[in-house]
């Protein structure tokens, strides 16, 4: 009989040990994340209130651009903070006068039989087939480069070649930016029908 109530009260010290174990040592692990903390998704990129997750249209700093994925690679990099920013746009002496005119290709993403290549002298415009969309062209950028304060080229040679473009429907300006030949998704002309693609450029003849 005494053995049998050893062995009871050994059981049932062991059950609540487990008890207890099972209670605290896992308590620090199910504790919900302090307000505002970041939160790792599967992929590895921290989201947060108000950076637009699987709910919301993705922020700009994480967006895939239209395009080849190593469109960023390499190129002037815009803060999303800062897209308000306005910067003069100067065309340096060794640029100004050197270019004539440029090829956009207006590809149209619903049916790529009427996409279509524009030769468009800088400082001109252009309509656009189908649309009530007007785009005017220039300057041209053969090296584009920024800073915080202008928009310019360093130097006169192809490294980065970029053109501003303006396109409006009707009073309303719906793009004010820049088309980049190497960069082609980069900051680009957003539309449900149309996209603008910088494709050739041409300099102003000497002969």
């Amino acid at each position: 009989m005494l053995n049998q109530n050893n062995k009871l009260v050994s059981i049932l010290l062991f059950a609540g040990l487990m008890t207890l174990a099972a209670c605290g040592g896992d308590k620090d692990q199910m504790k919900p994340p302090a307000d505002g903390a970041n939160i790792e998704s599967p992929q590895g990129v921290s989201l947060s209130e108000g950076s637009a997750g699987q709910n919301g249209a993705p922020s700009e700093v994480f967006r895939k651009v239209e395009g080849s994925e190593s469109d960023i690679d390499g190129h002037p990099q815009v803060d999303p903070n800062e897209k308000e920013v306005s910067r003069e746009v100067i065309v340096p002496p060794d640029v100004e006068g050197k270019w004539q005119a440029v090829k956009i290709m207006v590809r149209h993403k619903l049916d790529e039989e009427k996409s279509k290549m524009h030769r468009v002298e800088l400082g001109s415009s252009f309509t656009i087939d189908g649309a009530p969309l007007k785009v005017t062209v220039g300057p041209f950028m053969p090296n584009f480069v920024m800073d915080r304060a202008t928009y310019t080229s360093g130097g006169n040679e192809l490294s980065n070649p970029a053109v501003r473009l303006v396109v409006k429907e009707g009073d309303k300006t719906l793009f004010e930016g820049w088309a980049f030949a190497k960069f082609p998704g980069m900051y680009a002309f957003e539309h449900e029908t149309y996209s603008l693609q910088l494709m050739d450029f041409i300099p102003v003849s000497t002969s």
